[in-house]
C-alpha cells in the first residue's frame, strides 16, 4: 500500500482518539453531576405531616431498596464498565496509531534508500 494510504490511516485512527478522549471527559463530567444529584432520590422526606400509612411506606421502599439500588449500581459498576471499555478502546487505538507511525517510518526510510541510489 502507498504511503498516502497510511498516512491517511494515520489521520483517521488520531481523529478517532480525539474523538474518545472528548468523549471520556464529557462523560465523566455526566459521572460527576449524577453523584451530586444522587440525594435527590430520596427526596423529599416523607413524615407524617406530609404523608403516611401504607401506600408511603410502600413508596418509601420503593424508593430505597429499588430507586436508590439502581442508582448506585449506576454510579458506581456502571460508570466504571463504561470507563473500563474506554480504557481499553483508547490503548487499542494508541497501539494501532504506534504501528502506523512505524510502518511509515519504514517506508519513508525505503524510499529515500531507493532515491539515493538512483
Amino acid at each position: 500500500m502507498s504511503l498516502g494510504y497510511y498516512y491517511s490511516l494515520l489521520a483517521k485512527k488520531q481523529n478517532e482518539l480525539q474523538r474518545l478522549l472528548a468523549c471520556k471527559g464529557e462523560l465523566q463530567g455526566k459521572q460527576q453531576e449524577f453523584t451530586h444529584y444522587r440525594h435527590t432520590v430520596t427526596k423529599p422526606d416523607l413524615s407524617p405531616f406530609t404523608w403516611q400509612g401504607k401506600l408511603a411506606d410502600e413508596f418509601e421502599d420503593i424508593r430505597f431498596e429499588q430507586m436508590l439500588t439502581s442508582y448506585t449500581d449506576i454510579e458506581s459498576n456502571q460508570f466504571h464498565e463504561v470507563f473500563s471499555a474506554i480504557s481499553r478502546k483508547l490503548q487499542q487505538i494508541q497501539q494501532e496509531i504506534d504501528s502506523i507511525k512505524q510502518t511509515i517510518a519504514s517506508l519513508e526510510a525505503q524510499l529515500a534508500a531507493e532515491r539515493s541510489k538512483k
